[in-house]
């Protein structure tokens, strides 16, 4: 062999070592980043894996169930009958209401005028926010449209109201269910659960109280 041919081999033997010590090279750095990477990932799962157990392990989570509704007649304080007042004296003196649709002053004495007035003013703050907003917007004009025009003659006419033009009139009690239809009603009910598929039977049956088929009254026998 010539000793360029074998200058040309030693030279190319080197090279192919130099790229074998470059793969080597590789070779270590992607085991060492597999590993580390190995190692996150068994981190991880260990942690998940103390997460499930924790869960399965906890005591099952009571159910919390919604608050029952209270009217505001029922719950409101001191102030929010001062609040309301307020709100009642600047409607009826900004709206010039006329005088059979303005607001009676014995309002406070009738609570089903009280639980409306409140909804309404509720309603009202609603619609003065978001008709404050930058952007233009009918939500006042709704609420006149939508609350303020129906409720002010219902107040004079659905409720005891309306006997106190000029005085307060004292209301009378309502009349409460009465408990013998309230008991034939009930027994129904019980018995569409036990077996729904038995024929209507809500009619006042043999040993049932009598009661005026129109008013639902109890006829005396």
């Amino acid at each position: 062999m010539s000793q360029v041919d074998d200058a040309a081999l030693r030279a190319r033997v080197r090279q192919l070592a130099e790229q074998l010590a470059e793969v080597q090279q590789m070779v270590r750095l992607i085991s060492r980043g597999v590993t580390a990477e190995a190692e996150e990932i068994k981190e991880v799962v260990l942690g998940l894996a103390e997460r499930v157990d924790a869960l399965q392990t906890a005591p099952p989570e009571e159910k919390k169930e919604d608050p029952e509704p209270v009217a505001w007649v029922d719950h409101a304080t001191a102030r929010d009958w001062e609040e309301l007042a307020s709100w009642v004296d600047w409607l009826v003196t900004t709206y010039d209401l006329t005088p059979t649709l303005t607001v009676l002053p014995c309002w406070p004495a009738h609570l089903g005028v009280a639980e409306e007035l409140a909804a309404l003013r509720a309603a009202w703050r609603a619609a003065a926010i978001s008709g404050g907003a930058p952007k233009p917007n009918d939500a006042l004009i709704y609420w006149h449209d939508r609350w303020l025009a129906p409720i002010l003659p219902r107040l004079r006419e659905a409720f005891q109201q309306r006997a106190c033009s000029e005085r307060h009139d004292p209301p009378r009690p309502g009349r409460t269910s009465d408990p013998e239809l309230l008991r034939v009603a009930i027994r129904e009910a019980q018995r569409r659960a036990s077996d729904p598929a038995a024929p209507d039977g809500a009619d006042v049956g043999p040993g049932d109280p009598p009661c005026d088929p129109d008013t639902g009254e109890l006829l005396n026998s």
